[in-house]
């Protein structure tokens, strides 16, 4: 069990909140960047979400980066950083030059569960050592199931678990899937339904022995799609 928690990868991320006057805002609450050009993937825009996040007259762009704890980006103190992404901000013509006011650095490590050819069996052989061992740990959200759900889909497992523990209610937090109103279905029409927030499986990490399921312990059927989307 050890090892296959030890085995679970993240990807980790951090936002460069640069605060700008309201004439840079934009209506929506973020936009995806694809231009080569710049290491910034994603722009926040907190005066979308809502006027109380920014102060009168101003916006709060938060410019989001991908990265691993550790590496190049991570270590980069937060004022070179903050150079960086007003520098970004500007050529990507989103702001005159100068007129970014302020700018706070946010470093979030494991925010991004990584879906590798392991995790699903990891996921399933730590879920069912706390359901033996521990039966009153009840993991819940992004990292808690180490699932890759949005916010309010995460926050939804744990409040049906508190009702679970305080009523005697019997959901199942492992029917949870994102974007549950229009689940993706496999081309084929099997009705299998994916989480719709599935990312590519990617290569594993080498490790030093291959990692198996002791004895005892059940392989996730592929048509159940709750025992498919396991968790710690």
């Amino acid at each position: 069990m050890l090892a296959c928690a030890a085995d679970l990868r993240y990807r980790d991320f951090l936002t460069v909140a640069l605060v700008v006057p309201a004439e840079f805002s934009f209506p929506d609450n973020w936009i995806y960047v694809h231009d080569p050009g710049v290491r910034v993937g994603r722009i926040q825009n907190f005066g979308s979400w809502s006027p109380y996040l920014v102060k009168d007259g101003r916006t709060c762009l938060g410019l989001e980066y991908f990265v691993f704890e550790g590496d190049e980006m991570w270590r980069t103190p937060d004022a070179d950083l903050v150079a960086v992404a007003t520098a970004e901000l500007e050529r990507l013509g989103l702001v005159r030059p100068g007129v970014v006011e302020a700018g706070y650095v946010v470093r979030m490590p494991k925010a991004y569960p990584v879906y590798d050819e392991r995790y699903q069996h990891n996921v399933d052989v730590i879920r069912e050592w706390l359901a033996e061992a521990v039966p009153n740990v009840h993991p819940v959200g992004r990292n808690g199931m180490h699932r890759y759900n949005n916010q309010d889909h995460s926050m939804l497992t744990a409040m049906l678990t508190a009702e679970n523990i305080a009523t005697g209610s019997t959901h199942d937090v492992w029917s949870v899937n994102v974007e549950q109103d229009y689940h993706e279905e496999s081309a084929g029409g099997d009705g299998r339904r994916g989480t719709g927030r599935d990312a590519p499986v990617l290569p594993s990490r080498i490790v030093a022995a291959p990692i198996t399921a002791p004895v005892g312990v059940r392989a996730a059927d592929d048509g159940d799609r709750s025992a498919q989307a396991p968790l710690v």
